[in-house]
């Protein structure tokens, strides 16, 4: 079936659904299909909600709870994301066949039958996205609907969200790699099993990132706690959100050592990649307090996990696109060497277990070379395990 007349049918499918809201047990017809070109926004947001409203059918009503949608590229909640996830849910609300569309939450999960997963993707020129969706039974852990959409729309704003944003390493973890997973698996197919596992777990952390990104730090900081103590809840992102929750409210022993668990953790599974902020063209960090003046800390935490692990740890330096290649893979080199210092300035014993390299933008995530928060997470800094050379 070519995706315009796929296109055809889901639009299609969605007045009827409409015609039919005060009959939800009708049963819909297949429409015709309808020729469309290149579809904005709105327009595949409407294709998404009908298509899926298509796969459940009216065979039965659901409660649908949505975990927030992703960018596909970096794994966090964007500014678009979450708008792609706003319209989406409103779309889906008039759907028959949904009884509710919420928040995935600690308060919905045990109720909701469906949890919606999303992710948003660049597409192959700017301005090009393409939107995958899933509804997954939370019961049997299979993918009852998915739906995929292309469109264009030109300013979509990729930057993330406030904790993505202050997240003091990349936190792209298991979890996060599964519900991406999950948003592409085709309808009938079991979805990441490590993913429906966790879904409790998961619903405490969505609970927890909506707190943090409205500001509510106290209630966020439960959330984070509650995950913490749970067997499967010992994650990065955890860690990260016990870490910026203690230190929005002062708590600065109990941030350092929440910042402790990240290097532990991130050590132990290879995952420890730092957002350090530095003056542009220079191994200086940033001059704003706001964003280094937890770096002492850091770097006093990481030397003392690297001195803990007694492992050898390959120091990899990034930089974003801006700028020369030559001039980048130089500088990357240079931040990953003055890092390095730093590190043996607080551990003498370190000295010989530390090797650095630079890449310049060559492991960029986002890739735009803006310099704002957008790209962050290309000015980082890679700490990998290696054994120790003879």
């Amino acid at each position: 079936m070519s995706p315009s007349y796929r296109l055809g049918l889901a639009l299609m499918a969605l007045v009827v659904v409409g015609a039919c809201a005060s009959t939800p047990r009708a049963r819909m017809l297949p429409p015709p299909p309808v020729p469309l070109g290149e579809i904005g926004l709105a327009e595949a947001i409407t294709f998404v909600a009908a298509d899926l409203t298509a796969q459940l059918g009216d065979s039965r009503t659901w409660l649908l709870a949505v975990d927030p949608l992703l960018d596909k590229t970096t794994g966090q909640q964007t500014v678009a994301s979450l708008r792609v996830q706003d319209e989406l849910m409103q779309a889906l609300s008039t759907t028959p066949s949904l009884m509710s569309v919420q928040d995935l939450g600690a308060d919905t999960a045990e109720q909701t039958g469906l949890v919606g997963t999303g992710t948003l993707a660049p597409g192959d020129a700017p301005g090009r996205y393409l939107l995958n969706v899933a509804l997954t039974d939370r019961a049997s852990g299979i993918v009852v609907a998915q739906s995929v959409a292309r469109f264009r729309e030109p300013n979509l704003d990729r930057s993330p969200t406030a904790f993505y944003r202050d997240s003091p390493s990349v936190v792209r973890d298991r979890t996060v790699e599964g519900y991406v997973r999950t948003a592409e698996t085709p309808s009938g197919r079991l979805a990441d099993a490590l993913y429906v596992e966790q879904l409790p777990t998961e619903a405490l952390m969505a609970t927890a990132l909506d707190e943090y990104n409205a500001g509510r730090y106290d209630t966020a900081l439960t959330a984070y706690t509650t995950a913490a103590a749970r067997p499967n809840g010992q994650t990065l992102r955890t860690f990260n959100g016990l870490y910026l929750t203690n230190m929005r409210l002062n708590r600065a022993a109990e941030a350092e050592e929440a910042f402790g668990r990240i290097v532990t953790l991130g050590l132990a599974t290879n995952n420890l990649a730092v957002k350090l902020l530095f003056l542009p063209g220079t191994t200086n960090f940033l001059a704003d307090a706001n964003f280094s003046g937890a770096y002492p800390m850091w770097i006093r935490q990481i030397s003392r996990g690297a001195s803990a692990s007694r492992a050898c740890l390959h120091i990899v330096g990034n930089t974003s696109a801006s700028g020369t290649l030559a001039l980048n893979e130089a500088l990357s080199l240079a931040r990953a060497t003055a890092v390095r210092d730093l590190l043996q300035q607080e551990a003498p014993a370190l000295a010989g277990r530390l090797r650095v390299s630079g890449v310049g933008p060559q492991r960029n995530i986002v890739g735009t070379g803006a310099d704002d928060a957008s790209d962050a997470i290309d000015r980082r800094v890679e700490f990998e395990v290696e054994d120790c050379r003879p």
